[in-house]
């Protein structure tokens, strides 16, 4: 009887390291996607600061090499006065996330507002831990 219950401890505490070892594996999943998304945030967020602020070439760093070849140059009378998420950022995979944005702008010679509807989609790239920008940049008319 005693060895009966020998197995059955041993049975039982396999069982309890094996469900031990699924629940740290899902953790550190569930901490490296929590990675991921903080770095999403952090990226869109820059993004939104360089448009803002910076140059188009700046903004440019965002986005993947065949973006960036082929991106217009913003006009130097261009500036950025409202930038909004109107929905997202949405992750919808692994590795890719969509964002809309309304940014309006203004012409400052001849002060006309103009606004535009931005939908961004971004790409994470797992060697380099980067998100970066698949759709073209925005084009100010």
């Amino acid at each position: 009887m005693r060895d009966c219950e020998r197995s059955r401890w041993q049975n039982l505490t396999r069982l309890a390291l094996l469900l031990l070892l699924f629940w740290m594996l899902s953790a550190c999943q569930t901490l490296s996607e929590k990675r991921q998304s903080a770095l999403l945030v952090e990226t869109l967020r820059k993004y939104e600061a360089t448009l803002r602020w910076g140059s188009m070439q700046q903004s440019q760093s965002f986005a993947s090499e065949e973006i960036a070849k082929f991106s217009p140059t913003r006009q130097k009378d261009i500036r950025i006065i409202h930038y909004e998420v109107v929905q997202g950022p949405t992750q919808v995979s692994e590795d890719k996330a969509l964002q809309t944005v309304l940014i309006q702008y203004v012409h400052e010679t001849s002060q006309s507002v103009r606004e535009l509807l931005d939908q961004q989609v971004w790409s994470y790239d797992p060697e380099t831990e980067q998100w970066t920008l698949q759709s073209p940049l925005p084009v100010f008319k």
